[in-house]
């Protein structure tokens, strides 16, 4: 399990004004974050899922530090959302990374009788399912109320 690398932000000048450097910073991170949103959805690949919380969780960090740069109450509203999105792609991770020491805890005791550990696997791989039921129609709900559309006019309004 792989820490997901962010992406250079492009043409980033320290010369110019803090609020255009912030633009430009919560642009590329949180395209960064959609860029997953695929991969999380199909479930493809766990990491996906994995690349697109720890990029949600890099937007969320830089609304932290630059909080006092956006009207209140619309930061309040976009962060809540975004804490949302985290805490659900989160939800899932975790029984990601459960099941993975699961399994290879089980794989280190071959020739033992396994059936409890291979039941409490399955019961946790049905557990995550669940959640990523969740998280799918969350994702989905967020592309019927225009989500991205509306985070990329808070960006460029906010402030």
């Amino acid at each position: 399990m792989k820490m997901a690398k962010a992406k250079k932000i492009p043409f980033l000048d320290p010369d110019k004004p803090l609020e255009e450097c912030v633009k430009k910073i919560l642009r590329t991170r949180f395209e960064e974050m959609v860029s997953y949103e695929q991969g999380t959805v199909d479930g493809s690949d766990i990491e996906a899922l994995h690349d697109m919380r720890v990029a949600s969780r890099r937007v969320q960090a830089v609304l932290k530090i630059f909080r006092g740069l956006f009207a209140k109450k619309r930061y309040k509203a976009e962060y809540n959302e975004l804490r949302t999105l985290i805490s659900a792609l989160g939800e899932v991770r975790d029984y990601d990374v459960f099941i993975y020491k699961l399994e290879k805890l089980r794989d280190e005791q071959s020739g033992t009788d396994n059936r409890a550990m291979e039941l409490l696997i399955i019961r946790k791989k049905a557990e995550r399912d669940l959640k990523r039921k969740s998280l799918v129609q969350h994702i989905n709900y967020l592309n019927r109320i225009g989500y991205k559309e509306h985070f990329s006019r808070f960006i460029e309004e906010g402030m």
